[in-house]
């Protein structure tokens, strides 16, 4: 990730946007020209195809079939077949050419199909496919903004009730299976898997999530008007109320009407997770939610107050064994949080001028950080695993939102609350150790290596130099394959920023010969875990680099840097080894021979 100084563009790359921007505008001009309208968000690819010419005609006459036939259909209150057969066209016309229609069709269909799925009385089977096409319409929330679209909240949570909550499903009059049972084989629990993500909960849910931006300003005091006197603490009411909270509040109001959004709630709801600390069912629920609204509201809200007892929580909800006598744990803990969202929670309260939370995370890894040692093992590992996985993607993201995406209508975050240099490279201290650790885990080094492979972006230079001080010891011995399948696995994680070098790490690229030249005798037909490793390692490094005779480059080119001297001096040793590579082949089976051949014909 660049630093500070990268962040500024220099007057060549300025003109070299602005020429590509006015270039995308006059395209843009000419396609508004040629349709009539101007498109949502089409498929790019479109324009590739050798018929490309042909495509604006096709999908303008299907659009105007399906906007003539929907029309008719909801005249004459035709459900089935006309609006059913015509809505799968629509959803047909999206995958095929993207949301190729204006925004004055994209919200006529939306506010149409809205009004179907909270038809009284419709048949499950219908509602869900209205659903799922309403959703792929709301998906891209920037393309349509609050001042386009707003859709009232309470006939979707009428629905929701009667569906969700039925007074006749105990008596089997309505039974909406939606969990996994327990004690099936595999491919029966993978199959039902898939239907339970399938299922109408989960569909309404994920619909929810999509219209929520949309309520108007006036829902979140209807919300607590309605749900407010369901909150006892005592009663089993609470998870029925702390539900729906969680999944209708909305949070992502402009900040000049906050005051009409989260503030109402806000304090209420932070001084109950503070209040009770048994651990109840519907605390995960109420973490969820000041997950989203952290992560909608950067900047505009003050964690510091909360941050110390929001960690200590963290930490005891992991469950981990303390002591020489070590606690047991029930299997399946109902009061455990989901990591998903206590990263974004973490992730979205780091920077600002106090700089607490990057306090308390470090010290947060420094308790746990014995836990990740290869020795250790539990049922809590796998937590502690997803936990190291999925923070440093969740940084990378935010930092993505801060300096790179487009800005849209939603709330951007404060120049005062974005992440710095120093920051980045604070959160990269505190979590390295923890990760470098986990490379030998004894259930798998995939989560260690996806999340170095993050860390690699933002700080390379502190990141890959301990996986390489790791992986030459390994790649030197024979009798731990263990140990070089973890590290070669790594170091496929980090191979971009390896090779790209850069400012930060620009000795990276002339690790690359020498760690091929080593992972050689990887390639042992015997060991087929290791075998497999080493090809895809090989493999990366041969797509990332492109491999050319440079032996001339010396006469034509004066401004080569060392690296680039360093690699046109070391081709007698690429030589080497693409010798021994092809000299090896003999001794391999049929599947080793297929991937050499593959890896010379094409890179070599």
């Amino acid at each position: 990730m660049p630093s500070g100084g990268d962040r500024r563009v220099s007057g060549r790359q300025l003109d070299m946007t602005a020429e590509t921007e006015a270039e995308s505008g006059e395209w843009r001009r000419r396609r508004e020209e040629a349709l009539g309208f101007r498109p949502q968000k089409e498929i790019p690819y479109n324009q590739l195809l050798p018929y490309s010419q042909r495509l604006d005609r096709e999908s303008a006459v299907i659009l105007g079939q399906i906007k003539a036939n929907l029309a008719r259909a909801v005249q004459l209150r035709e459900l089935w077949p006309g609006l059913l057969f015509w809505t799968r066209k629509l959803s047909t016309y999206i995958r095929l050419y993207g949301r190729k229609f204006s925004k004055e069709d994209h919200v006529i269909f939306v506010k149409l199909l809205y009004e179907l799925v909270v038809m009284p009385k419709l048949e499950i089977s219908m509602m869900q496919g209205f659903t799922r096409l309403l959703i792929s319409l709301l998906k891209k929330k920037e393309l349509l903004s609050r001042e386009d679209l707003q859709l009232p909240w309470r006939p979707l949570y009428e629905t929701i009730e009667r569906i969700l909550y039925s007074k006749t499903e105990h008596l089997g009059l309505n039974w909406f299976p939606n969990s996994v049972r327990q004690g099936l084989s595999s491919s029966k629990s993978c199959v039902l898997s898939v239907l339970h993500r399938c299922s109408i909960e989960n569909v309404l849910k994920t619909l929810v999530k999509c219209c929520r931006p949309y309520f108007p300003v006036e829902a979140t005091a209807e919300m607590l008007d309605e749900w407010q006197p369901l909150m006892c603490p005592f009663d089993v009411t609470m998870q029925k109320a702390v539900s729906y909270f969680e999944m209708f509040l909305p949070t992502s109001l402009p900040p000049h009407l906050h005051h009409k959004g989260f503030r109402l709630w806000f304090d209420e709801f932070i001084g109950l997770y503070v209040a009770v600390q048994n651990l109840p069912q519907w605390e995960g629920n109420l973490v969820n939610l000041f997950a989203r609204l952290a992560t909608d509201n950067i900047g505009y809200i003050d964690w510091d107050e909360y941050i110390p007892k929001i960690f200590t929580r963290f930490l005891r909800s992991l469950n981990l064994p303390v002591g020489s006598s070590q606690v047991s744990t029930s299997k399946y803990l109902s009061n455990a949080y989901e990591m998903g969202h206590v990263v974004v929670w973490i992730t979205s309260m780091l920077g600002g001028p106090s700089k607490l939370a990057q306090k308390h995370l470090s010290g947060f890894f420094n308790s746990i950080a014995s836990f990740y040692h290869p020795s250790n093992n539990g049922r809590w590992l796998m937590k502690l695993m997803k936990l190291l996985q999925r923070l440093p993607t969740s940084v990378v993201r935010r930092l993505h939102r801060e300096w790179y995406k487009k800005t849209t209508w939603l709330n951007t975050v404060p120049d005062s609350h974005k992440l710095t240099d120093q920051d980045i490279t604070d959160f990269v201290e505190s979590i390295k150790q923890p990760v470098v650790l986990a490379m030998f885990s004894k259930i798998g080094s995939l989560e260690a290596a996806q999340a170095l492979q993050n860390l690699a972006l933002m700080r390379p230079e502190l990141v890959i130099p301990p996986v390489l001080e790791k992986t030459y010891p390994a790649l030197q011995t024979l009798t731990e394959p263990h140990q070089l399948t973890a590290t070669l696995s790594c170091v496929i994680g980090v191979a971009r920023s390896l090779v790209t070098g850069g400012r930060w790490f620009p000795e990276g690229p002339t690790h690359m010969l020498p760690l091929l030249m080593r992972a050689l005798p990887g390639v042992d037909p015997n060991d087929f875990s290791k075998c497999m490793i080493t090809f895809q390692f090989i493999a990366t490094f041969s797509t990332l680099v492109p491999l050319v005779d440079c032996s001339s480059v010396l006469q034509e080119r004066s401004d080569l840097t060392e690296v680039g001297l360093f690699n046109i001096f070391n081709q007698q040793a690429f030589k080497n080894f693409e010798q021994n590579l092809k000299s090896g082949r003999e001794k391999y089976n049929a599947s080793n021979i297929y991937a050499i051949n593959r890896i010379l014909h094409h890179r070599l």
